[in-house]
């Protein structure tokens, strides 16, 4: 990231008292730099690292103004950095600092590894002298060292993401600075003309969707960012929501741009005013506290300050995308992959917001095979962590897995994921993401999932967000089929609820059932809730028990998440 940290360094001696980043400490206390002080700190962790004698990088920590200044330390110091996210499982942080070996560990607070690593693995650690200057005062960043002899990377590498994981053994993402650049640089000139002056971060910065096209962005174009602790903003822990806390945020930061997956953009309807919705019940995957909807009717200040939501990382429903414009936010909708360096279509908050993506980014193109697949022509990333030689030549298309088709003007919409596709016994098939993206707008739906493959119908698994009687989600359910084909219609569901005190919300990414953009992690869903498929589909569609069994078993063959504790 050469040209970026190039024009931060000329912002600081041409607009030197210009704030750049602003954000709560670990500590709680507020953070205020200017372009020269964000500069001056960069340049002290920089230096420091390039005297650590370090090859490669692990940043922890949730969001905080530290853990941007330490990523673009580490990145002028000339050092490869894999940020590893807060939200992976015992068994995915092994996985990383195996594959990776690196030697060396950020911490964007004052805390020691055992609060972030398995007490095996932290105790490997050990600190290191890491000072800040006086100028950065309340930001506290630790450096660990351990003996280790860090993977070979493809020359080049700057940044290591490992992708959403959706089995328990994530890939390692290998980008190099110029990529980076080019997908900001894409931004830039598909988001012309729409300001964008304060960039309020709410997703984890290590999930590279709001790390490159949010901070990193925001940065290249001049922008104020705003990272607050996950606290402060609302969004805690893995996934949960306090609605009210976040509203309180964006009341007092202002952000003029935010990106969000599609629960985020459905509790911000809420918040909103969308009555239409009902409350702050299906937060997809966030808990929230229903009713709030009603409270506010009118747009407030923090949402006419509003310029730009861009949402991603899911399939988000025509009919909320169409709400939020009535509500008069500015979305976008957009589309991407790791391996592409995130972004590869966006819309602009100007056009259409009818399921649209977009259009490609500039350097990229997309086409279709004969599945409609979606294949990605152009820029791509250097390879797979420890097997970047494998995969198709560059100069050949990257197949994306999902299914899309071709607008007019080249915007592109979604269809769904290619190996997702449900094929009923009736031989119709259909992918299940427009169906649980239907689900989920129903008030006390926090997350579905649609499931079906050699059945007769589909069926679904519910996560409510609260208590709701079951007849009044039957009604729900029944007005949805009205509107769906016959075919596609749900013909049984049931509810998921926390049985036992400590157990992670169902579908959550707590309980290791939803990637960190909201996806669903559809193997380990149908190991760890066999027995209510299996007795949903004995219930529903008597005599295919053993279809069921027989997409469990396939399903536990290939992911490596345990059952919770069995139900009585």
């Amino acid at each position: 990231m050469d040209r970026l940290d190039q024009s931060l360094r000329q912002r600081a001696r041409r607009s030197p008292d210009r704030v750049s980043l602003v954000g709560e400490a670990a500590d709680g206390n507020e953070v205020r730099l200017t372009a020269r002080q964000l500069d001056a700190a960069i340049a002290a962790v920089a230096g420091q690292l390039k005297q650590s004698e370090l090859s490669h990088l692990g940043l922890l920590g949730h969001n905080s103004p530290a853990w941007l200044i330490a990523q673009l330390g580490a990145w002028r110091a000339g050092l490869p950095i894999t940020p590893i996210p807060a939200f992976f499982s015992e068994q995915q942080i092994n996985h990383l600092l195996d594959t990776t070996g690196l030697d060396g560990l950020l911490i964007a607070q004052d805390s020691a590894p055992d609060a972030w690593l398995p007490s095996a693995r932290a105790n490997d650690f050990k600190r290191q002298p890491l000072a800040m200057d006086d100028a950065q005062a309340g930001l506290s960043i630790a450096l660990f060292r351990r003996h280790s002899t860090p993977s070979p990377l493809p020359d080049g590498t700057r940044l290591i993401t490992f992708t959403s994981g959706t089995t328990g053994t994530p890939k390692g993402v290998c980008l190099s600075g110029p990529h980076l650049e080019s997908v900001i640089e894409g931004l830039e000139q598909r988001l012309a003309g729409v300001p964008l002056h304060r960039h309020g971060v709410v997703l984890p910065l290590a999930v590279l969707l709001e790390h490159l096209a949010g901070a990193l962005f925001a940065l290249w174009r001049g922008a104020q960012i705003i990272v607050d602790a996950p606290l402060r903003t609302g969004l805690a822990g893995s996934g949960d929501l306090n609605p009210l806390q976040w509203r309180d945020w964006l009341e007092t930061r202002r952000p003029d741009s935010l990106i969000l997956v599609p629960a985020l953009l459905k509790a911000l309807c809420d918040l909103g005013g969308l009555g239409g919705l009902g409350g702050l019940g299906g937060l997809g995957g966030f808990d929230g506290s229903s009713g709030l909807a009603s409270q506010v009717s009118r747009p407030s200040d923090w949402q006419q300050a509003l310029s730009l939501v861009a949402v991603g990382g899911g399939q988000v429903p025509r009919r909320l995308l169409e709400q939020a414009t009535r509500l008069g936010f500015p979305v976008a909708q957009g589309y991407g992959m790791s391996e592409m360096g995130s972004v590869v279509c966006l819309s602009r908050p100007d056009e259409p917001q009818d399921g649209r993506v977009g259009r490609p980014l500039k350097g990229l193109r997309l086409s279709t095979d004969e599945q409609g697949q979606l294949l990605v022509h152009g820029r791509r990333m250097l390879g797979y962590l420890t097997s970047y030689h494998d995969g198709p030549s560059s100069d050949m298309p990257w197949p994306s897995g999902d299914l899309g088709h071709r607008l007019a003007d080249d915007h592109w919409r979604l269809d769904g994921r290619q190996r997702n596709v449900i094929i009923l016994s009736s031989g119709r098939n259909l992918c299940p993401e427009w169906l649980e993206a239907e689900l989920e707008l129903i008030d006390g739906i926090d997350r579905a999932f649609i499931f079906g493959e050699g059945l007769p119908g589909v069926l679904a698994l519910l996560s409510p967000s609260a208590a709701i009687p079951a007849p009044r989600l039957e009604a729900h359910i029944d007005a949805l089929n009205q509107r769906l084909p016959d075919y596609a219609r749900v013909r049984g569901w049931q509810s998921l609820m926390r049985q036992l005190p400590g157990v992670a919300q169902p579908l959550s990414i707590a309980s290791n059932e939803l990637t960190a953009n909201g996806r669903l992690r559809r193997a380990s869903i149908q190991i760890r809730r066999r027995r209510d498929i299996e007795r949903l589909v004995a219930r529903t569609f008597p005599g295919h028990e053993q279809v069921s069994a027989a997409l469990s078993s396939a399903a536990d063959s290939s992911s490596a998440y345990p059952q919770e504790p069995p139900r009585p």
